[in-house]
């Protein structure tokens, strides 16, 4: 250790004669204490959010899709699955049937976006966590469907037939021309599930059997609309991407759930970047009661400055004795700031105390390393310069 460390350490530990560089040094900590806190429970927080949307994104986005350039349906061929099985990073991959039709329950009609699905589609997407009456597809050969609550209150449908089930309409492909001919085709559907979503494009999506879809909207059985993925490694995505568009070559289009997104995921980035710069900023404040408090020292000890000179010292060792005093100042503030916002983060996650507003849900947060080196990352950066700014009073001391 140092003389100037030791000097420092004595300056921090011990009350100072003057009543007031004891307040200002306890409020400057405190405020640190807070700031920092505050810093860290509120990145935990977005980052919370951010998996809370992402987790409904997942139940209607792919890791990657793949859809036909030039027209709305095209046919999957059995040669196309099998190459891509042999692809290594794909997990699972499902094709689906979509098309716009009219679904109607009694007297009760309206509008919503079909989704004939295979088997498969349930591990592509995690359309089951959102399930909140009933359950998904049970049956790919039987005429089940799932819509939302949204859906299914405007209709009034019940679970399993009870309220009416839901007929699907579709205009008829017939070339006939018969006036007593029915335009429509439709098929009767009994709802097994009802899921739960507050995205007001989501709650007109129903999902059917791939087979009953084809057949209601007079397709072939391997005709479809788009191919889902599920990656193992999302961070292998590009390379994949690149392997997928070699099978099926340049008049298909394949994009990841980002560049699906590309909108969404834009905001995200940029309202984490002016978060961050905020809290910056207000950490910077906070950081000034550090200068002020060095400062009144550095005016409280300013015949022990000069003791120091006068034995030896030079002007970089007097410095660095405030220096130090000043980072100790901040990051002893500063670090219990963090260990109390990850205090407060930790039980949240675990225990859930606070929920969203109007219901039960507890308010998301996600304890990530990131955020914990951000906040570090301030730390430093301000508590340096909040320091070396301090040490422009020891200019004013006369020698």
């Amino acid at each position: 250790m140092g003389v100037s460390d030791f000097i420092a350490r004595r300056y921090y530990s011990f009350k100072s004669n003057w009543n007031i560089v004891n307040i200002i040094s306890r409020s400057a900590s405190f405020v640190l204490i807070v700031a920092v806190c505050a810093f860290f429970v509120v990145l935990s927080v977005f980052s919370g959010l951010k998996v809370f949307g992402s987790n409904y994104s997942k139940a209607f986005d792919p890791d990657i899709k793949i859809v036909s350039k030039e027209s709305k349906h095209f046919y999957l061929e059995e040669s196309i699955s099998e190459q891509l099985k042999k692809i290594s990073n794909i997990s699972f991959f499902s094709a689906v049937l979509e098309d716009k039709v009219l679904v109607k329950n009694n007297e009760n009609s309206g509008f919503a976006y079909l989704n004939g699905v295979e088997k498969q589609y349930s591990s592509v997407f995690e359309i089951e966590k959102i399930i909140t009456l009933g359950g998904w597809l049970t049956s790919m050969t039987e005429n089940q469907v799932v819509v939302s609550h949204s859906l299914a209150d405007n209709l009034s449908l019940g679970l399993y037939n009870y309220g009416g089930g839901l007929t699907l309409l579709v205009p008829s492909k017939k070339d006939e021309n018969n006036i007593l001919q029915n335009p429509f085709s439709s098929s009767f559907f009994m709802v097994s599930g009802i899921f739960g979503s507050s995205e007001a494009n989501d709650q007109k999506n129903i999902f059917i059997p791939l087979t009953s879809a084809q057949i209601l909207l007079g397709l072939d059985k391997r005709e479809v609309s788009s191919v889902a993925i599920k990656l193992i490694d999302n961070d292998k995505s590009k390379s994949t991407i690149k392997k997928i568009q070699e099978v099926f070559g340049n008049t298909f289009s394949v994009k990841s759930r980002e560049e699906l997104n590309e909108t969404y995921y834009k905001m995200l980035n940029a309202e984490g970047l002016i978060l961050n710069l905020v809290l910056g900023l207000i950490l910077v404040v906070a950081m000034f009661n550090t200068v002020g408090a060095v400062i009144i020292l550095i005016i409280e000890k300013e015949k022990d400055i000069k003791t120091l000179y006068k034995i030896g010292a030079n002007r970089a060792q007097v410095s660095s004795v405030f220096f130090r005093h000043g980072l100790y100042l901040s990051f002893s503030g500063g670090l219990v700031g963090l260990v109390l916002g990850c205090l407060i983060v930790f039980i949240q996650e675990q225990f859930g105390i606070i929920s969203l507003s109007g219901t039960l849900i507890p308010y998301p947060v996600v304890f990530e390393i990131s955020n914990f080196g951000i906040v570090i990352g301030w730390m430093v950066l301000v508590g340096t310069g909040g320091a070396l700014l301090s040490l422009l009073a020891l200019k004013k001391v006369k020698l």
